[in-house]
């Protein structure tokens, strides 16, 4: 491997940022043995400690599957509340656009939000609800097209077409 891509640790190349078995490495079984068990904890502050097992811990990860349901039914239940709203045909249209464009689309999202005067008529909740759709469709677009779901840039940067499209929405 080119010293690029890596350094020497331990006597072993290292690819910085990539999981290990994607970084080609073979960890000795003492070295194996440390990883299992950080795989097994969870990091409390500075400090690791081994997750909790046994019948209280299954019950908590039922309970927390059964929490993560419930939210996104109730996710599930909004965004069909917001579709047969009463801006219901003008929504499905915004989000049939979204499903189709682009990365060089975005300019023609922002004009389309800015044009739409019925935004400005919902309530806040519905207007967020909205900012999450399109946030969700710019995030799968991207995804799409081979780029990390989220680039909210650097201060200093030109705000994205989502900054924008949330400031034209009046969502903080």
């Amino acid at each position: 491997m080119p010293a690029a891509l890596g350094r020497r640790h331990g006597g072993e190349q290292i690819r910085p940022l990539l999981p290990l078995g994607q970084a080609g490495i073979v960890l000795p079984a003492s070295a194996a043995a440390s990883t299992l068990r950080a795989a097994c904890c969870t990091i409390s502050g500075k400090r690791a400690r081994p997750r909790p097992r046994g019948p209280e811990a299954e019950k908590k990860l039922r309970e927390d599957e059964q929490l993560s349901k419930q939210y996104r039914a109730w996710k599930r239940a909004k965004l069909q509340a917001l579709l047969d709203g009463p801006h219901d045909d003008e929504i499905r249209d915004l989000d049939r656009f979204m499903r189709r464009m682009g990365l060089a689309d975005g300019p023609t999202l922002i004009a389309r939000v800015e044009a739409a005067a019925w935004i400005r008529d919902m309530s806040a909740g519905d207007r967020a609800d909205l900012l999450g759709l399109i946030g969700r469709r710019i995030a799968l677009m991207r995804e799409r097209n081979g780029l990390e779901p989220f680039n909210d840039g650097v201060p200093g940067d030109p705000p994205r077409a989502f900054e924008r499209i949330k400031n034209l929405m009046g969502c903080r």
